[in-house]
């Protein structure tokens, strides 16, 4: 039976995303009694070395985001809570799930990134378009915000930034940058803006100013939206991307991690 609807989604699915995007077996909707990760479940303050290897224990013990996208009737869809305790979905299109995935499989690539989760990169904030916002989202009343992200999340101009090494241990306790090269190039590359037109591009930001180098500032034709989408790799994840030539796979979800 569970072959049978796996097929069946996939055929339903064929004309929205392409195979090597969306797993399929694995993007069904949630049920109550799914193992999902926790705040408890990562620690501030920890060497690279701890972070990779939690990464894998999480990732092998299958362990999901909360609220997570899935597919129905043939679309993905992420859910949403909207003002007034109503529940809602996004309809997620091709080529956002596309840019996300390009923009893991590029940080990877270039050694922006070690690990897919809350503890590195995890969590993105939006930068949208100001003048889209000024006319199309920012007319759109409260009561709406699930249309309101699902218009931004999808726009072709709408700009992705992750704050990666969320979690890393980067300086010492005398407030020194950690002396290894590639804990310093993490520093220095921490804050990542990815395009959103399936191409996988990536441009980096930098704020001297920040102990930490955490970049809030784009460009002055867009507006910084904090309340971003979450991503988490699990062996039981939606969505495919590919590292060192492994096939893999992540969540995505718009809920933040509970205790």
């Amino acid at each position: 039976m569970k072959k049978v609807l796996s097929l069946l989604i996939t055929l339903s699915l064929s004309a929205f995303a392409v195979p090597e995007i969306v797993n399929t077996e694995n993007c069904f909707k949630p049920f109550e009694q799914e193992d999902i990760l926790r705040s408890s479940d990562f620690t501030w303050g920890v060497e690279l070395e701890v972070i990779k290897k939690r990464y894998s224990e999480i990732y092998e013990k299958g362990q999901r985001l909360k609220g997570r996208a899935y597919i129905t009737e043939g679309r993905v869809v992420l859910p949403i809570s909207i003002y007034g305790g109503r529940q809602g979905e996004i309809k997620l299109s091709q080529r956002f799930l596309k840019s996300i995935v390009g923009h893991v499989e590029e940080g990877l690539k270039r050694g922006y990134v070690d690990a897919i989760n809350f503890s590195d990169m995890g969590h993105s904030h939006f930068f949208v378009n100001q003048k889209f916002y000024n006319e199309v989202v920012n007319p759109i009343p409260v009561k709406e915000s699930d249309r309101a992200y699902e218009l931004m999340i999808n726009h072709p101009e709408t700009r992705f930034l992750y704050h990666t090494a969320e979690q890393m241990k980067m300086r010492t306790e005398a407030g020194e940058l950690i002396n290894d090269r590639h804990i310093q190039w993490r520093f220095f590359t921490r804050n990542l803006v990815g395009h959103n037109k399936a191409q996988g591009k990536i441009e980096l930001l930098h704020n001297a100013e920040h102990s930490h180098n955490t970049a809030r500032d784009y460009d002055s034709g867009y507006r910084y939206w904090g309340a971003g989408f979450n991503i988490s790799a699990t062996k039981n994840g939606c969505f495919a991307f590919m590292d060192k030539g492994v096939r893999k796979y992540f969540d995505i979800s718009l809920k933040d991690l509970e205790p």
